[in-house]
This record gives structure tokens, sequence and C-alpha cells, in this order.
């Protein structure tokens, strides 16, 4: 059996160790009761795409046995995937939390607050406050478990972008928890807003505090009534909430405002994770389908003791916890009461239950109150009534193709369907639904998000197409003609009338998504491609390329002095269609030295590009406009790109008006009298031309111009619709004149035209690559990686691994999770196994050198456990009151604890007890697993000081070092109990050797002999602990290479440790310090562990001297001290 150990999808085999299946035996979990050996056998070697595993889902459950009477859920997703991938736990666990929901059923969603009956007047003498809350996850990114940072980062910056985007009474500001000041976060706390960090071990089991707070935040609006959580235990999580009871109001604002939250996210190109099973897809099983907990702070004092109050919120589908939260109780009767049920029923009958079950209990508490029974109100159990989906768009009031084609059919057929990049049918058809149109101007109301949305939607943009393009059908071609010698005429239009001629088209570089769905990498890759292709162009074409992005005051004063410069986008039809995202980044403008031809970059396409000059010559215009556009062309070919074209569309482009030749040739003209006659419209669609003022979409004429260009793009040619616009105009302008004469013009109105069609072009493929930045904020850490790891070194390693999968973002992820203290320096790196000192070694040679005084890259270590060369070692007992040698080691060819799985640890304990069961004399011992430890042992070692806990230090949590507790952790002790063997604790192996009294000599001997035994017994069975002439015995942590020993003693200093050289004295004695009761702790007697400073490059006989030789020292002082004497001459000098 192989089972897969990390994100990045590696498989370490366990088949030679044994299972890896989690002891489950104790546990009170829907995860524990649904996971068995054979399912887990099944599910354990599966990755999702983003590199999620079982491992991943199921550790907060293993790592958290639950409570007796409390059921927990015991299983997250870390992705969307997890619950296809894993769905034969998801699905047992589903059933199981929701009330038996099968797996092939399907949720409903509605989010109509109309459909909500009552609940505005719930009696607010009983009922405090209302609020309704739900999670929303944003799709193609992995869940808050295992996110990585560059995740994170993106889904703060989608729904920050969103949440911006609100305005009237949504109109709010958003709180980073990262530099948030003293005062914010003073009136946060005031308001009840501010979350903090995650303690609770179901959500630190499941990763959810890494990179904390990097990326976190709050929103609220300025009424404080409308709230979003940013990257908590969800992406996000939306309140609607107020004083009182009117719940109504609650829910409509809950769902106007997710509306436009969602809404703003999809114009952006982002979409919520939805499907018709699950419904909205969240982190915890338990919120999936509707995510919402609509709940109200109720006072019913009465009725909370009554003995049937549980059973009678169960018959309401009701659940009660205290108004402090999760887990807490209410000591006055108020109770926080919400609906029970998540999956299955839609938003608004959750919300029903809970204003029906409200005004019931309230009803129930009155009687109560007034002495009666309350039996003729006990509910029977009951069923919620089925509603439709209710996601398809309210159209009746919308004038655009998009909404005159879409049928519910239609969108049911295809909503739930993706382009290869992630595009959406809701992305599609967004602009058209945030934008009804107006009664007499018909817009699209649609557009592409990629190249692929034309036909992976073909059901809805084939009737839009044919709609907007006279009939065009779904099986017709389309024809290219870019040979301007086939125009006739269009060189002397009267320049009396034409003012200025311009011809301009759009093209989309194949394989990049289009403006509405591309990411700021497409759109620079876009820029990048377009700006080397314009840098190429030579003689009259030649032309200097000028992006938005820190345009000079100057430059951008003569681009609009010229009419060059384009502004982002305010028009709702290309805001709503996510346009105007990420502005003004990539995007600019090129033109000639002559000023007449003119590319946009990354406007509303890819590209604009545009030939034109002042007067009537139409023909100089197209010449100009078919030369550069095929040399633009041919350049960018020769680059291995290609524009997206077929032969049913011809160009394809972002917008389906402009598909097919995406041509618009126009004129500036002059034509009072004609524009004011009654059949001006008319004559226009029957010459197949468009009219709009001068000033570009949307704008009137005021003195009789016009902009009058081709209203055809998609089934004739570049030639036929160029033609089509000099003809016209000609028309147009003889027209003009003989009004201008006051003659009639009825004999030249024109009939409708016809089209025409031609041949298949063929495009090549080309590759696109894309790619985020994960690099940690260090700006106020204070750890040895943050000062070594620099973003260079970060993105050289970031992609390596181990050979069992360990990543550089799992060593250092301990160090970004916990900054440290200014004068407190700690490592901020752990070893997840032996090769990471390797693979990793550009980061951990500098942090191993910082941290062991300089220890060089090329050094190598000395090792020396003969107890024979020590010298002394017997202290004055009146002055040392116990003595101690302690070192770690790790066995070769099992990962070390941060990465261990749980067959590895296994092996471990297996291994180091049938060694530790070796050993005979003085040295022989008993072994005592945590996990089957009778209270009696337990009470036992905790007399002993041998027992170890749990860790609970975040150093230690944050690096993994508390997955799966307590299973195949343990402590070893010999019947003398001066040698003491802790098993997978830290290290694979904590070996300790320890005595009353100053015999340090004694100590270090029992030490060497412990120690050389256990390895001796490995080796005998094929193993060996790990070691290297450079870092000699490796461990987790490099604070611990070389020696890993620390030799102390408990010495009773009270005179020295107040005399201010203390500390300079240690640090020259090369000697640390620390309480007597570990890590962190201070000395308030005098008393001091004192121990080794070093660990690297000296051996362990020279370390446990040296401490032997610094306290006999420290021992002299203290006496002299005590006689009143001077201790100058024995302080030493630094070493």
């Amino acid at each position: 059996m192989g089972c897969v150990n990390s994100k990045d999808g590696v498989t370490v085999s366990t088949s030679k160790l044994g299972s890896n299946y989690p002891d489950l035996s104790k546990h009170n979990n829907h995860m524990a009761k649904c996971l068995t050996p054979k399912l887990y056998n099944e599910l354990c070697s599966k990755v999702t795409a983003s590199g999620v595993t079982l491992e991943y889902c199921i550790q907060t459950g293993v790592d958290n046995p639950g409570h007796p009477f409390i059921m927990t859920v015991g299983a997250v997703a870390g992705d969307e995937e997890s619950y296809k991938l894993f769905a034969p736990l998801f699905d047992k666990i589903i059933s199981a939390r929701h009330g038996g929901y099968g797996k092939d059923q399907l949720h409903k969603t509605d989010l109509n607050p109309e459909h909500l009956i009552g609940g505005d007047n719930l009696d607010p003498n009983y009922v405090l406050s209302s609020r309704v809350r739900t999670g929303r996850s944003i799709a193609g990114y992995a869940l808050p478990p295992c996110c990585n940072r560059a995740e994170r980062r993106e889904v703060e910056k989608i729904l920050m972008e969103a949440l911006d985007s609100l305005d009237g009474p949504f109109k709010g500001k958003y709180y980073p928890l990262t530099g948030m000041t003293e005062e914010t976060q003073d009136k946060l706390i005031e308001d009840h807003f501010l979350f903090d960090k995650p303690v609770s071990p179901l959500l630190l089991a499941s990763r959810m505090a890494r990179d904390w707070p990097e990326s976190r935040g709050i929103w609220h609006n300025e009424e404080k009534n409308f709230l979003v959580w940013v990257n908590e235990e969800d992406h996000s999580r939306v309140i609607s909430m107020e004083k009182g009871g009117n719940m109504r109001r609650v829910f409509t604002r809950f769902c106007e405002g997710l509306k436009k939250v969602e809404n703003a996210i999809e114009t952006n190109g982002s979409r919520f994770m939805w499907n018709e099973h699950l419904g909205f897809v969240l982190t915890c099983p338990s919120n999936l389908g509707t995510g919402l907990r609509g709940g109200v702070h109720l006072k019913i004092p009465l009725m909370a003791k009554h003995p049937k109050f549980n059973d009678i919120l169960e018959k309401l589908k009701l659940q009660k916890r205290g108004t402090g939260g999760v887990d807490t109780a209410s000591t006055d009767g108020t109770f926080d009461i919400s609906n029970s049920e998540r999956l299955g029923s839609s938003e608004v009958e959750q919300v029903q239950c809970v204003v029906d079950g409200v005004n019931l209990l309230i009803k129930m508490e009155k009687q109560l109150e007034a002495g009666d029974e309350i039996d003729d109100l006990l509910p029977s159990e009951q069923k919620t009534e089925d509603l439709n989906d209710k996601n398809f768009p309210d159209l009746s009031k919308h004038n655009n193709w998009m909404s005159k084609c879409l049928t519910p059919s239609i969108y049911n057929k295809i909503k739930n369907r993706k382009t290869p990049s992630g595009f959406t049918l809701d992305g599609c058809i967004q602009t058209g639904v945030d934008n009804p149109g107006h009664p007499f101007i018909m817009t699209v109301g649609m557009v592409a998000g990629d190249e692929e949305s034309y036909s992976t939607f073909s059901e809805l943009f084939d009737p839009v197409i044919s709609g907007r393009h006279g009939g065009y059908s779904s099986t017709a071609k389309h024809s290219t003609d870019l040979n301007a010698a086939n125009i006739r005429g269009g060189d002397n239009l009267d320049p009396k009338y034409v003012l200025s001629s311009r011809v301009r088209t759009g093209r989309s570089i194949r394989t990049l998504a289009l403006p509405p769905w591309c990411s700021r990498g497409e759109r620079r890759k876009v820029e990048t491609i377009v700006t080397q292709a314009l840098a190429s162009l030579d003689g009259p074409l030649k032309g200097s390329y000028y992006p938005l992005t820190g345009m000079s005051e100057e430059t951008q004063d003569k681009l609009i002095a010229d009419h060059f410069l384009f502004d982002k986008p305010v028009s709702p039809l290309l805001t709503s269609s996510g346009m105007a995202r990420d502005w003004p980044d990539a995007r600019g403008i090129w033109h000639n030295d002559e000023k007449n031809f003119l590319v946009w970059v990354n406007e509303e396409d890819h590209m604009r590009i545009i030939s034109m000059e002042k007067g009537g010559n139409m023909k100089a215009v197209f010449e100009r406009f078919c030369d550069g556009l095929k040399k633009v062309e041919e350049t960018i070919q020769s680059n291995g790109h290609s524009f997206m074209w077929n032969q049913h569309l011809g160009f394809v482009l972002t917008c389906p008006s402009n598909l097919g030749t995406g041509l618009r040739g126009g004129v500036h003209l002059k034509i009072p009298l004609l524009s004011k006659h009654k059949k001006f419209e008319t004559i226009l669609e029957r010459l197949r031309l468009q009219k709009r003022g001068t000033g570009g979409v949307d704008t009137a004429s005021t003195d009789g111009t016009f902009d009058i260009s081709n209203s055809d793009r998609l089934g004739s040619s570049e030639v036929e619709q160029v033609q089509c616009v000099i003809d016209g105009v000609e028309m147009l302008i003889e027209m003009e004149k003989k009004l201008e004469a006051s003659q009639s013009i009825d004999n030249m109105i024109p009939s409708e035209k016809k089209l025409s069609k031609q041949d298949d072009k063929q495009v090549a493929q080309v590759e696109v690559k894309h790619s985020f930045d994960n690099y940690p904020d260090l700006s106020q850490h204070n750890n040895w990686m943050a000062k070594c790891l620099t973003k260079e070194i970060y993105l050289a390693l970031e992609n390596k691994k181990t050979s069992s999968g360990c990543t550089l973002d799992s060593c250092i992820q301990t160090g970004v999770d916990n900054p440290g203290h200014p004068f407190i320096f700690t490592v901020g790196l752990t070893a997840g196994d032996e090769e990471c000192y390797n693979v990793f070694k550009e980061l951990f040679e500098p942090v191993i050198s910082n941290r062991h005084n300089g220890f060089p890259a090329d050094g190598k270590h000395k090792t020396d456990l003969n107890p024979e060369n020590l010298r002394g070692g017997n202290f004055d007992e009146n002055f040392v009151l116990s003595s101690r040698v302690r070192t770690g080691r790790s066995i070769r060819g099992l990962s070390l604890p941060p990465w261990c799985n749980r067959a590895e640890r296994r092996a471990v304990e297996t291994l180091a007890r049938n060694a530790l069961q070796q050993l005979s004399g003085d040295l022989q011992g008993k072994y005592y697993p945590l996990g089957e430890m009778t209270e009696a042992q337990q009470d036992q070692l905790i007399a002993d000081h041998f027992l170890f806990d749990k860790p609970v230090s975040p150093l230690l949590t944050s690096a993994g070092m508390a997955r799966d507790w307590p299973d195949a952790r343990g402590i070893w002790h010999n019947d003398q109990k001066n040698f003491l063997v802790w098993v997978n604790e830290e290290d694979h192996l904590r070996l300790i050797s320890m005595e009353k009294g100053g015999n340090m000599k004694a100590v270090f001997e029992r030490f060497c002999r412990g120690v050389t035994q256990v390895e001796n017994s490995l080796k005998q069975n094929g193993k060996s602990f790990m070691w290297n002439e450079h870092l000699g015995y490796v461990l987790t942590c490099p604070s611990n290479l070389g020696t890993g020993l620390r030799g102390g003693v408990h010495v009773k200093l009270p005179l020295l440790c107040k005399d201010k050289r203390f500390n300079e004295i240690l640090e020259s004695l090369r000697l640390q310090k620390r309480g007597t009761g570990g890590v962190d702790t201070a000395s308030d007697d005098g008393t001091f562990d004192i121990s080794n400073l070093d660990r690297l490059g000296s051996s362990e006989v020279e370390q446990v001297q040296c401490v032997v030789d610094g306290v006999e020292i420290l021992v002299k002082m203290e006496k002299k001290l005590m006689a009143g004497e001077d201790i100058a001459d024995l302080i030493p000098a630094k070493k």
C-alpha cells in the first residue's frame, strides 16, 4: 500500500512499515465512525489537482477525538475537488451529519427574500437581536486548510475588489488584520466584529492558522449591519444583523448584499463554489448547502427549564447555544437559537424555519408565564416543502439579445458547464443581467471569457449571434478579405461633408483568456506579445508604445490632444463584464510617427487596431489598415502566436457584436438636413449602416455631424464592409445635397441588402504559462529563517521536494507562523527529513551558520562519545543540585516528526522499543506508551518528572509535531530511573542520563554507554542514526545539529546571578541559562539550569567539558561573593 503524505502529491510507500491507518478506537466524530481500514486504503493514495490528500482532510478528526456526548464532524475539505475525489468517505459523513442526505440528492437554493413569510415583527421583548450568516468559497482556489499564501492573497484581493464596488447602504471599508492600528482594533472589538487567530484544536489541526494574520481581514458597511470576514474558517463569511426582531429585514439585506458581492465577483471573472448536489461548497461538511445560520438571541428562561425543551428544538429543526458562541452555555435563559439544517433545504426555508420556530417558542414562553401548560403547542415532526431552483436570472424587464434568447431550459442545460479556463455561463451573461438595456436600444447582453465560450455555451451564443447578425446561422461560414486593391472608389469622399475617415478592428491572441476573464499574467502576456510585434514595424508604420502605467503628464496631455488616449471603462456594460479589473496594468497605446496608425492594447479586446486621417480618403485609410494589420499578424505568427479565428465566426472577439471581421469603418459625416428626415433611421438600416455621435458609443449629435459606420461584422468580408460604408456615405452625401437644394429623396431610399461568404483559415496552437508569487511576508519577523530567506532563495527552492515529498514551505511554516520576540531569536525552521538539509541547503546553511556561531558550509563536525576523555566532573553538591545530559537521535530512512506519517512514526516506536528491550544490567527498564498508559502509571511518571505532554507551543504545533497525538509516543526508563528515552516527541528519540547531585562524570559515562548500546542494537536490525561529517547527528531543529547534546546542571548562584556581568560571564564561558522549569522559564531563587551553548563543530566530550569547567568557575565565583571577595580575577576572556 502506498499512501500520499503531502499536498505536493508525493507517495510514500508504507507497505514495509505497516499500516498508516489512524487509531480511531477512542474517537467520537463522524469521520471516525465512517472511515474503515478498507476505505482508508482505497483513498489514501489519491490526490486532488491542487495536491490535497485524504490525510489533510481527516487530520483534524484524528487529532481531536471529541467528547462522548458531542459529535463533531472530524473532517474538512482542502479544496472543492476533495468532496468528489474522497466521496466514498465524505458521502457517508455528509449523510450522517445531514440527516440521511443521499449521495444523489439535489440541493435547493432560494435567495429571494420575498418568498419569506412574516419575520418582520418577532416580539422584541423576547428577541434581542437577529442575524443571518453564511460562508462562500471562491472557485479555483484551495480552501483554508490547504491554500497556499498566493491563493489566500488572491482570495483577499478578489473579495476586496468586490466589496469596494458596493455602494448605497452597502458602502463600507475593509480592515486588514495585518498592520491594524490599536485604535481600529479597539473599535472592532467594541463592535464585536473582530475575529482572533484560531486557538481551537479543531481549527489548528486543520491548518487554519497558518501565516496568521496575513491576508485576513474584516469588512463592514458604514451602518454596521452587513459584515464580511475574509479568510477566517472559509474564504468569506457574510453576515447581516441588527438589534431587535426584524428577521425579515435582516434576511432581505443578507440576500441583497450577498447578491451584490457575488455579482461583483463574477463581473471580475470569479465565482463561488457551487454544485447541484452540495450547494455552496465550504470547508467543513457541516456547512454545505446554504452554509446559512439564521439566528436570534432569544430570552426564554421558563422554556429553557422545560423538560421537553431539547426535544421541542429538535422537532422544530432548531439548535441552541449560549450567546457567547459555539460551546458556550446560557446563564439567564437567553439562547442563540438557529436553524439546524444546512443541506437539502433552501435559504428561504431555513430562515422560515427560524421565524416560525421562534414565534412558537415565544408563544410557549408566554403561556408558561401565565401558568398554563404548553402541551397543545408541542410540535410534531415537520417536513419542508420543495421549491424550484431560483438561480435563473429575472429577465422580465430586460431588452437585450441574451434576455430574449435565454430560456430556463437552456440555462439549466448549460449552467454547470465550464470552459477549460474555468469560465461559466453566469460569467458570460452577467453584463446582460446587470444591464437591462433601453426599450429602444437592443444591446447584446453577453460576452465571451475565452475562445471556447462560443462553443461551450453555443446553445445560447448561437441564437444571440443570429439575432444580432441578421439571422446568421450556426452552420454559416464567414469570409475574410484584407486585400485593399479590391475596394472600388473611396479615395475622394467629399471633404465638405466627410471630416475624417477611420477603420478599426479588434484581434485576440489565441490561448489567452479574453478581457472579461483573463488573469493579470495573461493580460501582461498579451501586452508583451503585441508590443514586441509593433516594435518590429518600420517605414511609415514605425512608432512608439505608451503604457498607461507610469505615463508622464506631458505624454498624457499629448495623447489627449491627439484624441488617442482611452480611459478606464465607466460604462456599466463594460464594468459588469470585468473589463476594468487591475486598471491600468498592462494597458497602453501605440501609434506610428505619422499618427495615422494606432493600436490600443488590452482595452475591450486584446488589441484594437485603428487607421485614420482627416478628410475623405477612405481608400488610403483602408490600405494602411490592411498593410499594418498584416505586418503585425506576420510578426506575431513568427513568434509562435496567432489570432483567434475560425471559419464559422471569423476573428473571435469579446463581444458577439464584433465577431467576423471585428471591423468598424466609419466617417465623421456632416448631414444636418438628412439627419432630420423622418426616414433617416430606415435609410441607414437599409444601407447596413449605423450612426452615433462623434463622442463615441451612446453619444448624440448636436450639429448634424454623425459617426457613420457599417452595422455588419459577421458573414461579409472586410472589403465588403468598407465598400458598404463608401457606397452608403456617397449616397448619404447625395441625399444631403438634394435636401440642400430642397429636392425630394424618396426615389433614392434603398431596399434591404444581402451579404456574402468566404473560405476557411488555419491557425496554430501555442502554450501559455502562468505563475504567482507565494513568498511569505516576513517584514515583522525576528528569527533566523526570516533573516536569511530572500525572495531570490525562496523562488529558487519553492518547487523543490525531497524524495519523501517535503517542501520548502513545510520547513519554514513554523517560522512564518511565529514571528518571534524582538529580544529572543528563534530558528524559525525545521527539517522534515534528512534530505532537507541538502535539498534546501541555500537556506539551511546560512541559518545554521548564524545559529552556530559562524559554522561554515564546508565545516566538519567532530564526534567523541568516549567518557574517559572527560576531565573532572565532580561538582560541589552544596551548589550543584542535579546533573543531566541529553541528546536526540533520528533513525535513517524515516521522515522526521514534522513530516512523518503514522506508519513511519509507528516504525520508529517499534524500532526504539526493540532496541531498548535489549538493554541490560543497570540500563534495563520498561516502555510506557502514552496511548495505553494506566492512571497509576501516569501519576507515577508525573511524580518522577518523566511525563511529556502533547505540544502546545506554537513553535511545535505549527511545525506539525502534535499530529495524531498520542499515537506511537511513549516513555522508557531504566529501573534505576537515571536513564530515560522519549519516543516521538520533538525528535525520533530523546535520550537522557541524569541524577541528583554533582557527579557529571557518572552521568556522562552512563549517557555514552546507553546511547552506544541503543545504536548498536539498531544496527543489528539494519538501521542507523542520521549522521554526516558536516552536520553530525541530524535532528529536526537546526539548533540541535552536531551533537544534539545539552549537558546541564541545576546550580544555585543567588549572589552571582545578581552581578550585572552574569550574562557576559556565561557567554564568555559558552554557557546558557534558563529557569529550572524548562525553556522560557525564569529563576526566582537564584537556581538556574546552566548548560552548553554550542552543539555544532565541537564534540560531545568538549561540550560536557565546557559545562564542567564553566560550572566550576561559576561555583568559585559564588563562593568568593559569599566571602565578600571580588571575582574580577576569575572572569574569563570571551571565547
